[in-house]
């Protein structure tokens, strides 16, 4: 499993300075987005917090299928086309992942009633119809799309080109978890809370999802795996809102 994990892909059309570039609109597209939601809804209620952040990831998705598919070799180094994986198998193998990892949070944030920091605000709030279908288009569409095509579609061959298969894994991964601390981080004065759900799952996430992408060698594969993790997170936060 290892050596296939290891193989690298051929170096992407694009450096590395292009795909921290994609990173850094990425973020600035979060910032965008949730001034803009502001800027309309004042009451800052935490579907429109989702909404916001859904624009931001709109924003990424446009920028890459623009700066990034202007060529054969580019929209194929993304590795978003059809793969013969078996992706059903992927989808329930990340569920397994999912359900241990939120049993680990169980015991590390001492609290059973929590979903992820993207959906910590729902946890005891009166969420409409309409909020809960926000929170389904970002949850298991937006946020998996636009951050596949950003860390595993654009950094991932970048990165292991240039600097090697596992430093290349492992930086991918630790900006996957730097982006949801500063972006997502939850608004709580729990420690143990804000640890886990801002750095300790992201981190554990983006090593299963990232592992999936280099063993695989689909962008598309890794999307489903994404999806299945926000799916997961979507539906625990429904149960205990």
């Amino acid at each position: 499993m290892f050596k296939r994990m290891s193989k690298l892909d051929p170096m992407p059309p694009w450096g590395y300075l292009s795909a921290l570039g994609a990173f850094v609109v990425m973020f600035l597209g979060i910032l965008v987005g949730s001034a803009i939601i502001a800027t309309l809804f004042p009451d800052n209620s935490p579907p429109m917090l989702l909404a916001g952040w859904g624009i931001g990831m709109v924003i990424s998705i446009f920028y890459i299928f623009t700066s990034h598919r202007r060529s054969p070799e580019e929209a194929e180094a993304l590795r978003m086309g059809i793969t013969t994986a078996k992706l059903p198998i992927i989808a329930l193998w990340s569920l397994g992942f999912a359900i241990l990892f939120d049993l680990i949070g169980w015991a590390v944030a001492n609290t059973q009633t929590l979903a992820s920091a993207e959906l910590l605000a729902f946890s005891g709030q009166n969420i409409s119809l309409v909020g809960w279908i926000i929170a389904g288009i970002f949850m298991i569409l937006l946020q998996p799309l636009g951050e596949e095509l950003v860390f595993r579609g654009v950094m991932f061959p970048a990165f292991r080109g240039m600097f090697g298969a596992w430093m290349g894994f492992w930086m991918v991964v630790g900006f996957h978890t730097l982006f949801h601390f500063l972006a997502y981080q939850p608004a709580t004065p729990n420690t143990a809370i804000l640890l886990w759900y801002g750095a300790g799952l992201p981190f554990l996430d983006a090593v299963i999802i990232t592992g999936v992408r280099a063993y695989i060698g689909s962008t598309r594969a890794s999307l489903v795996a994404h999806a299945v993790f926000g799916a997961f997170a979507l539906i625990k936060a429904f149960i205990f809102a």
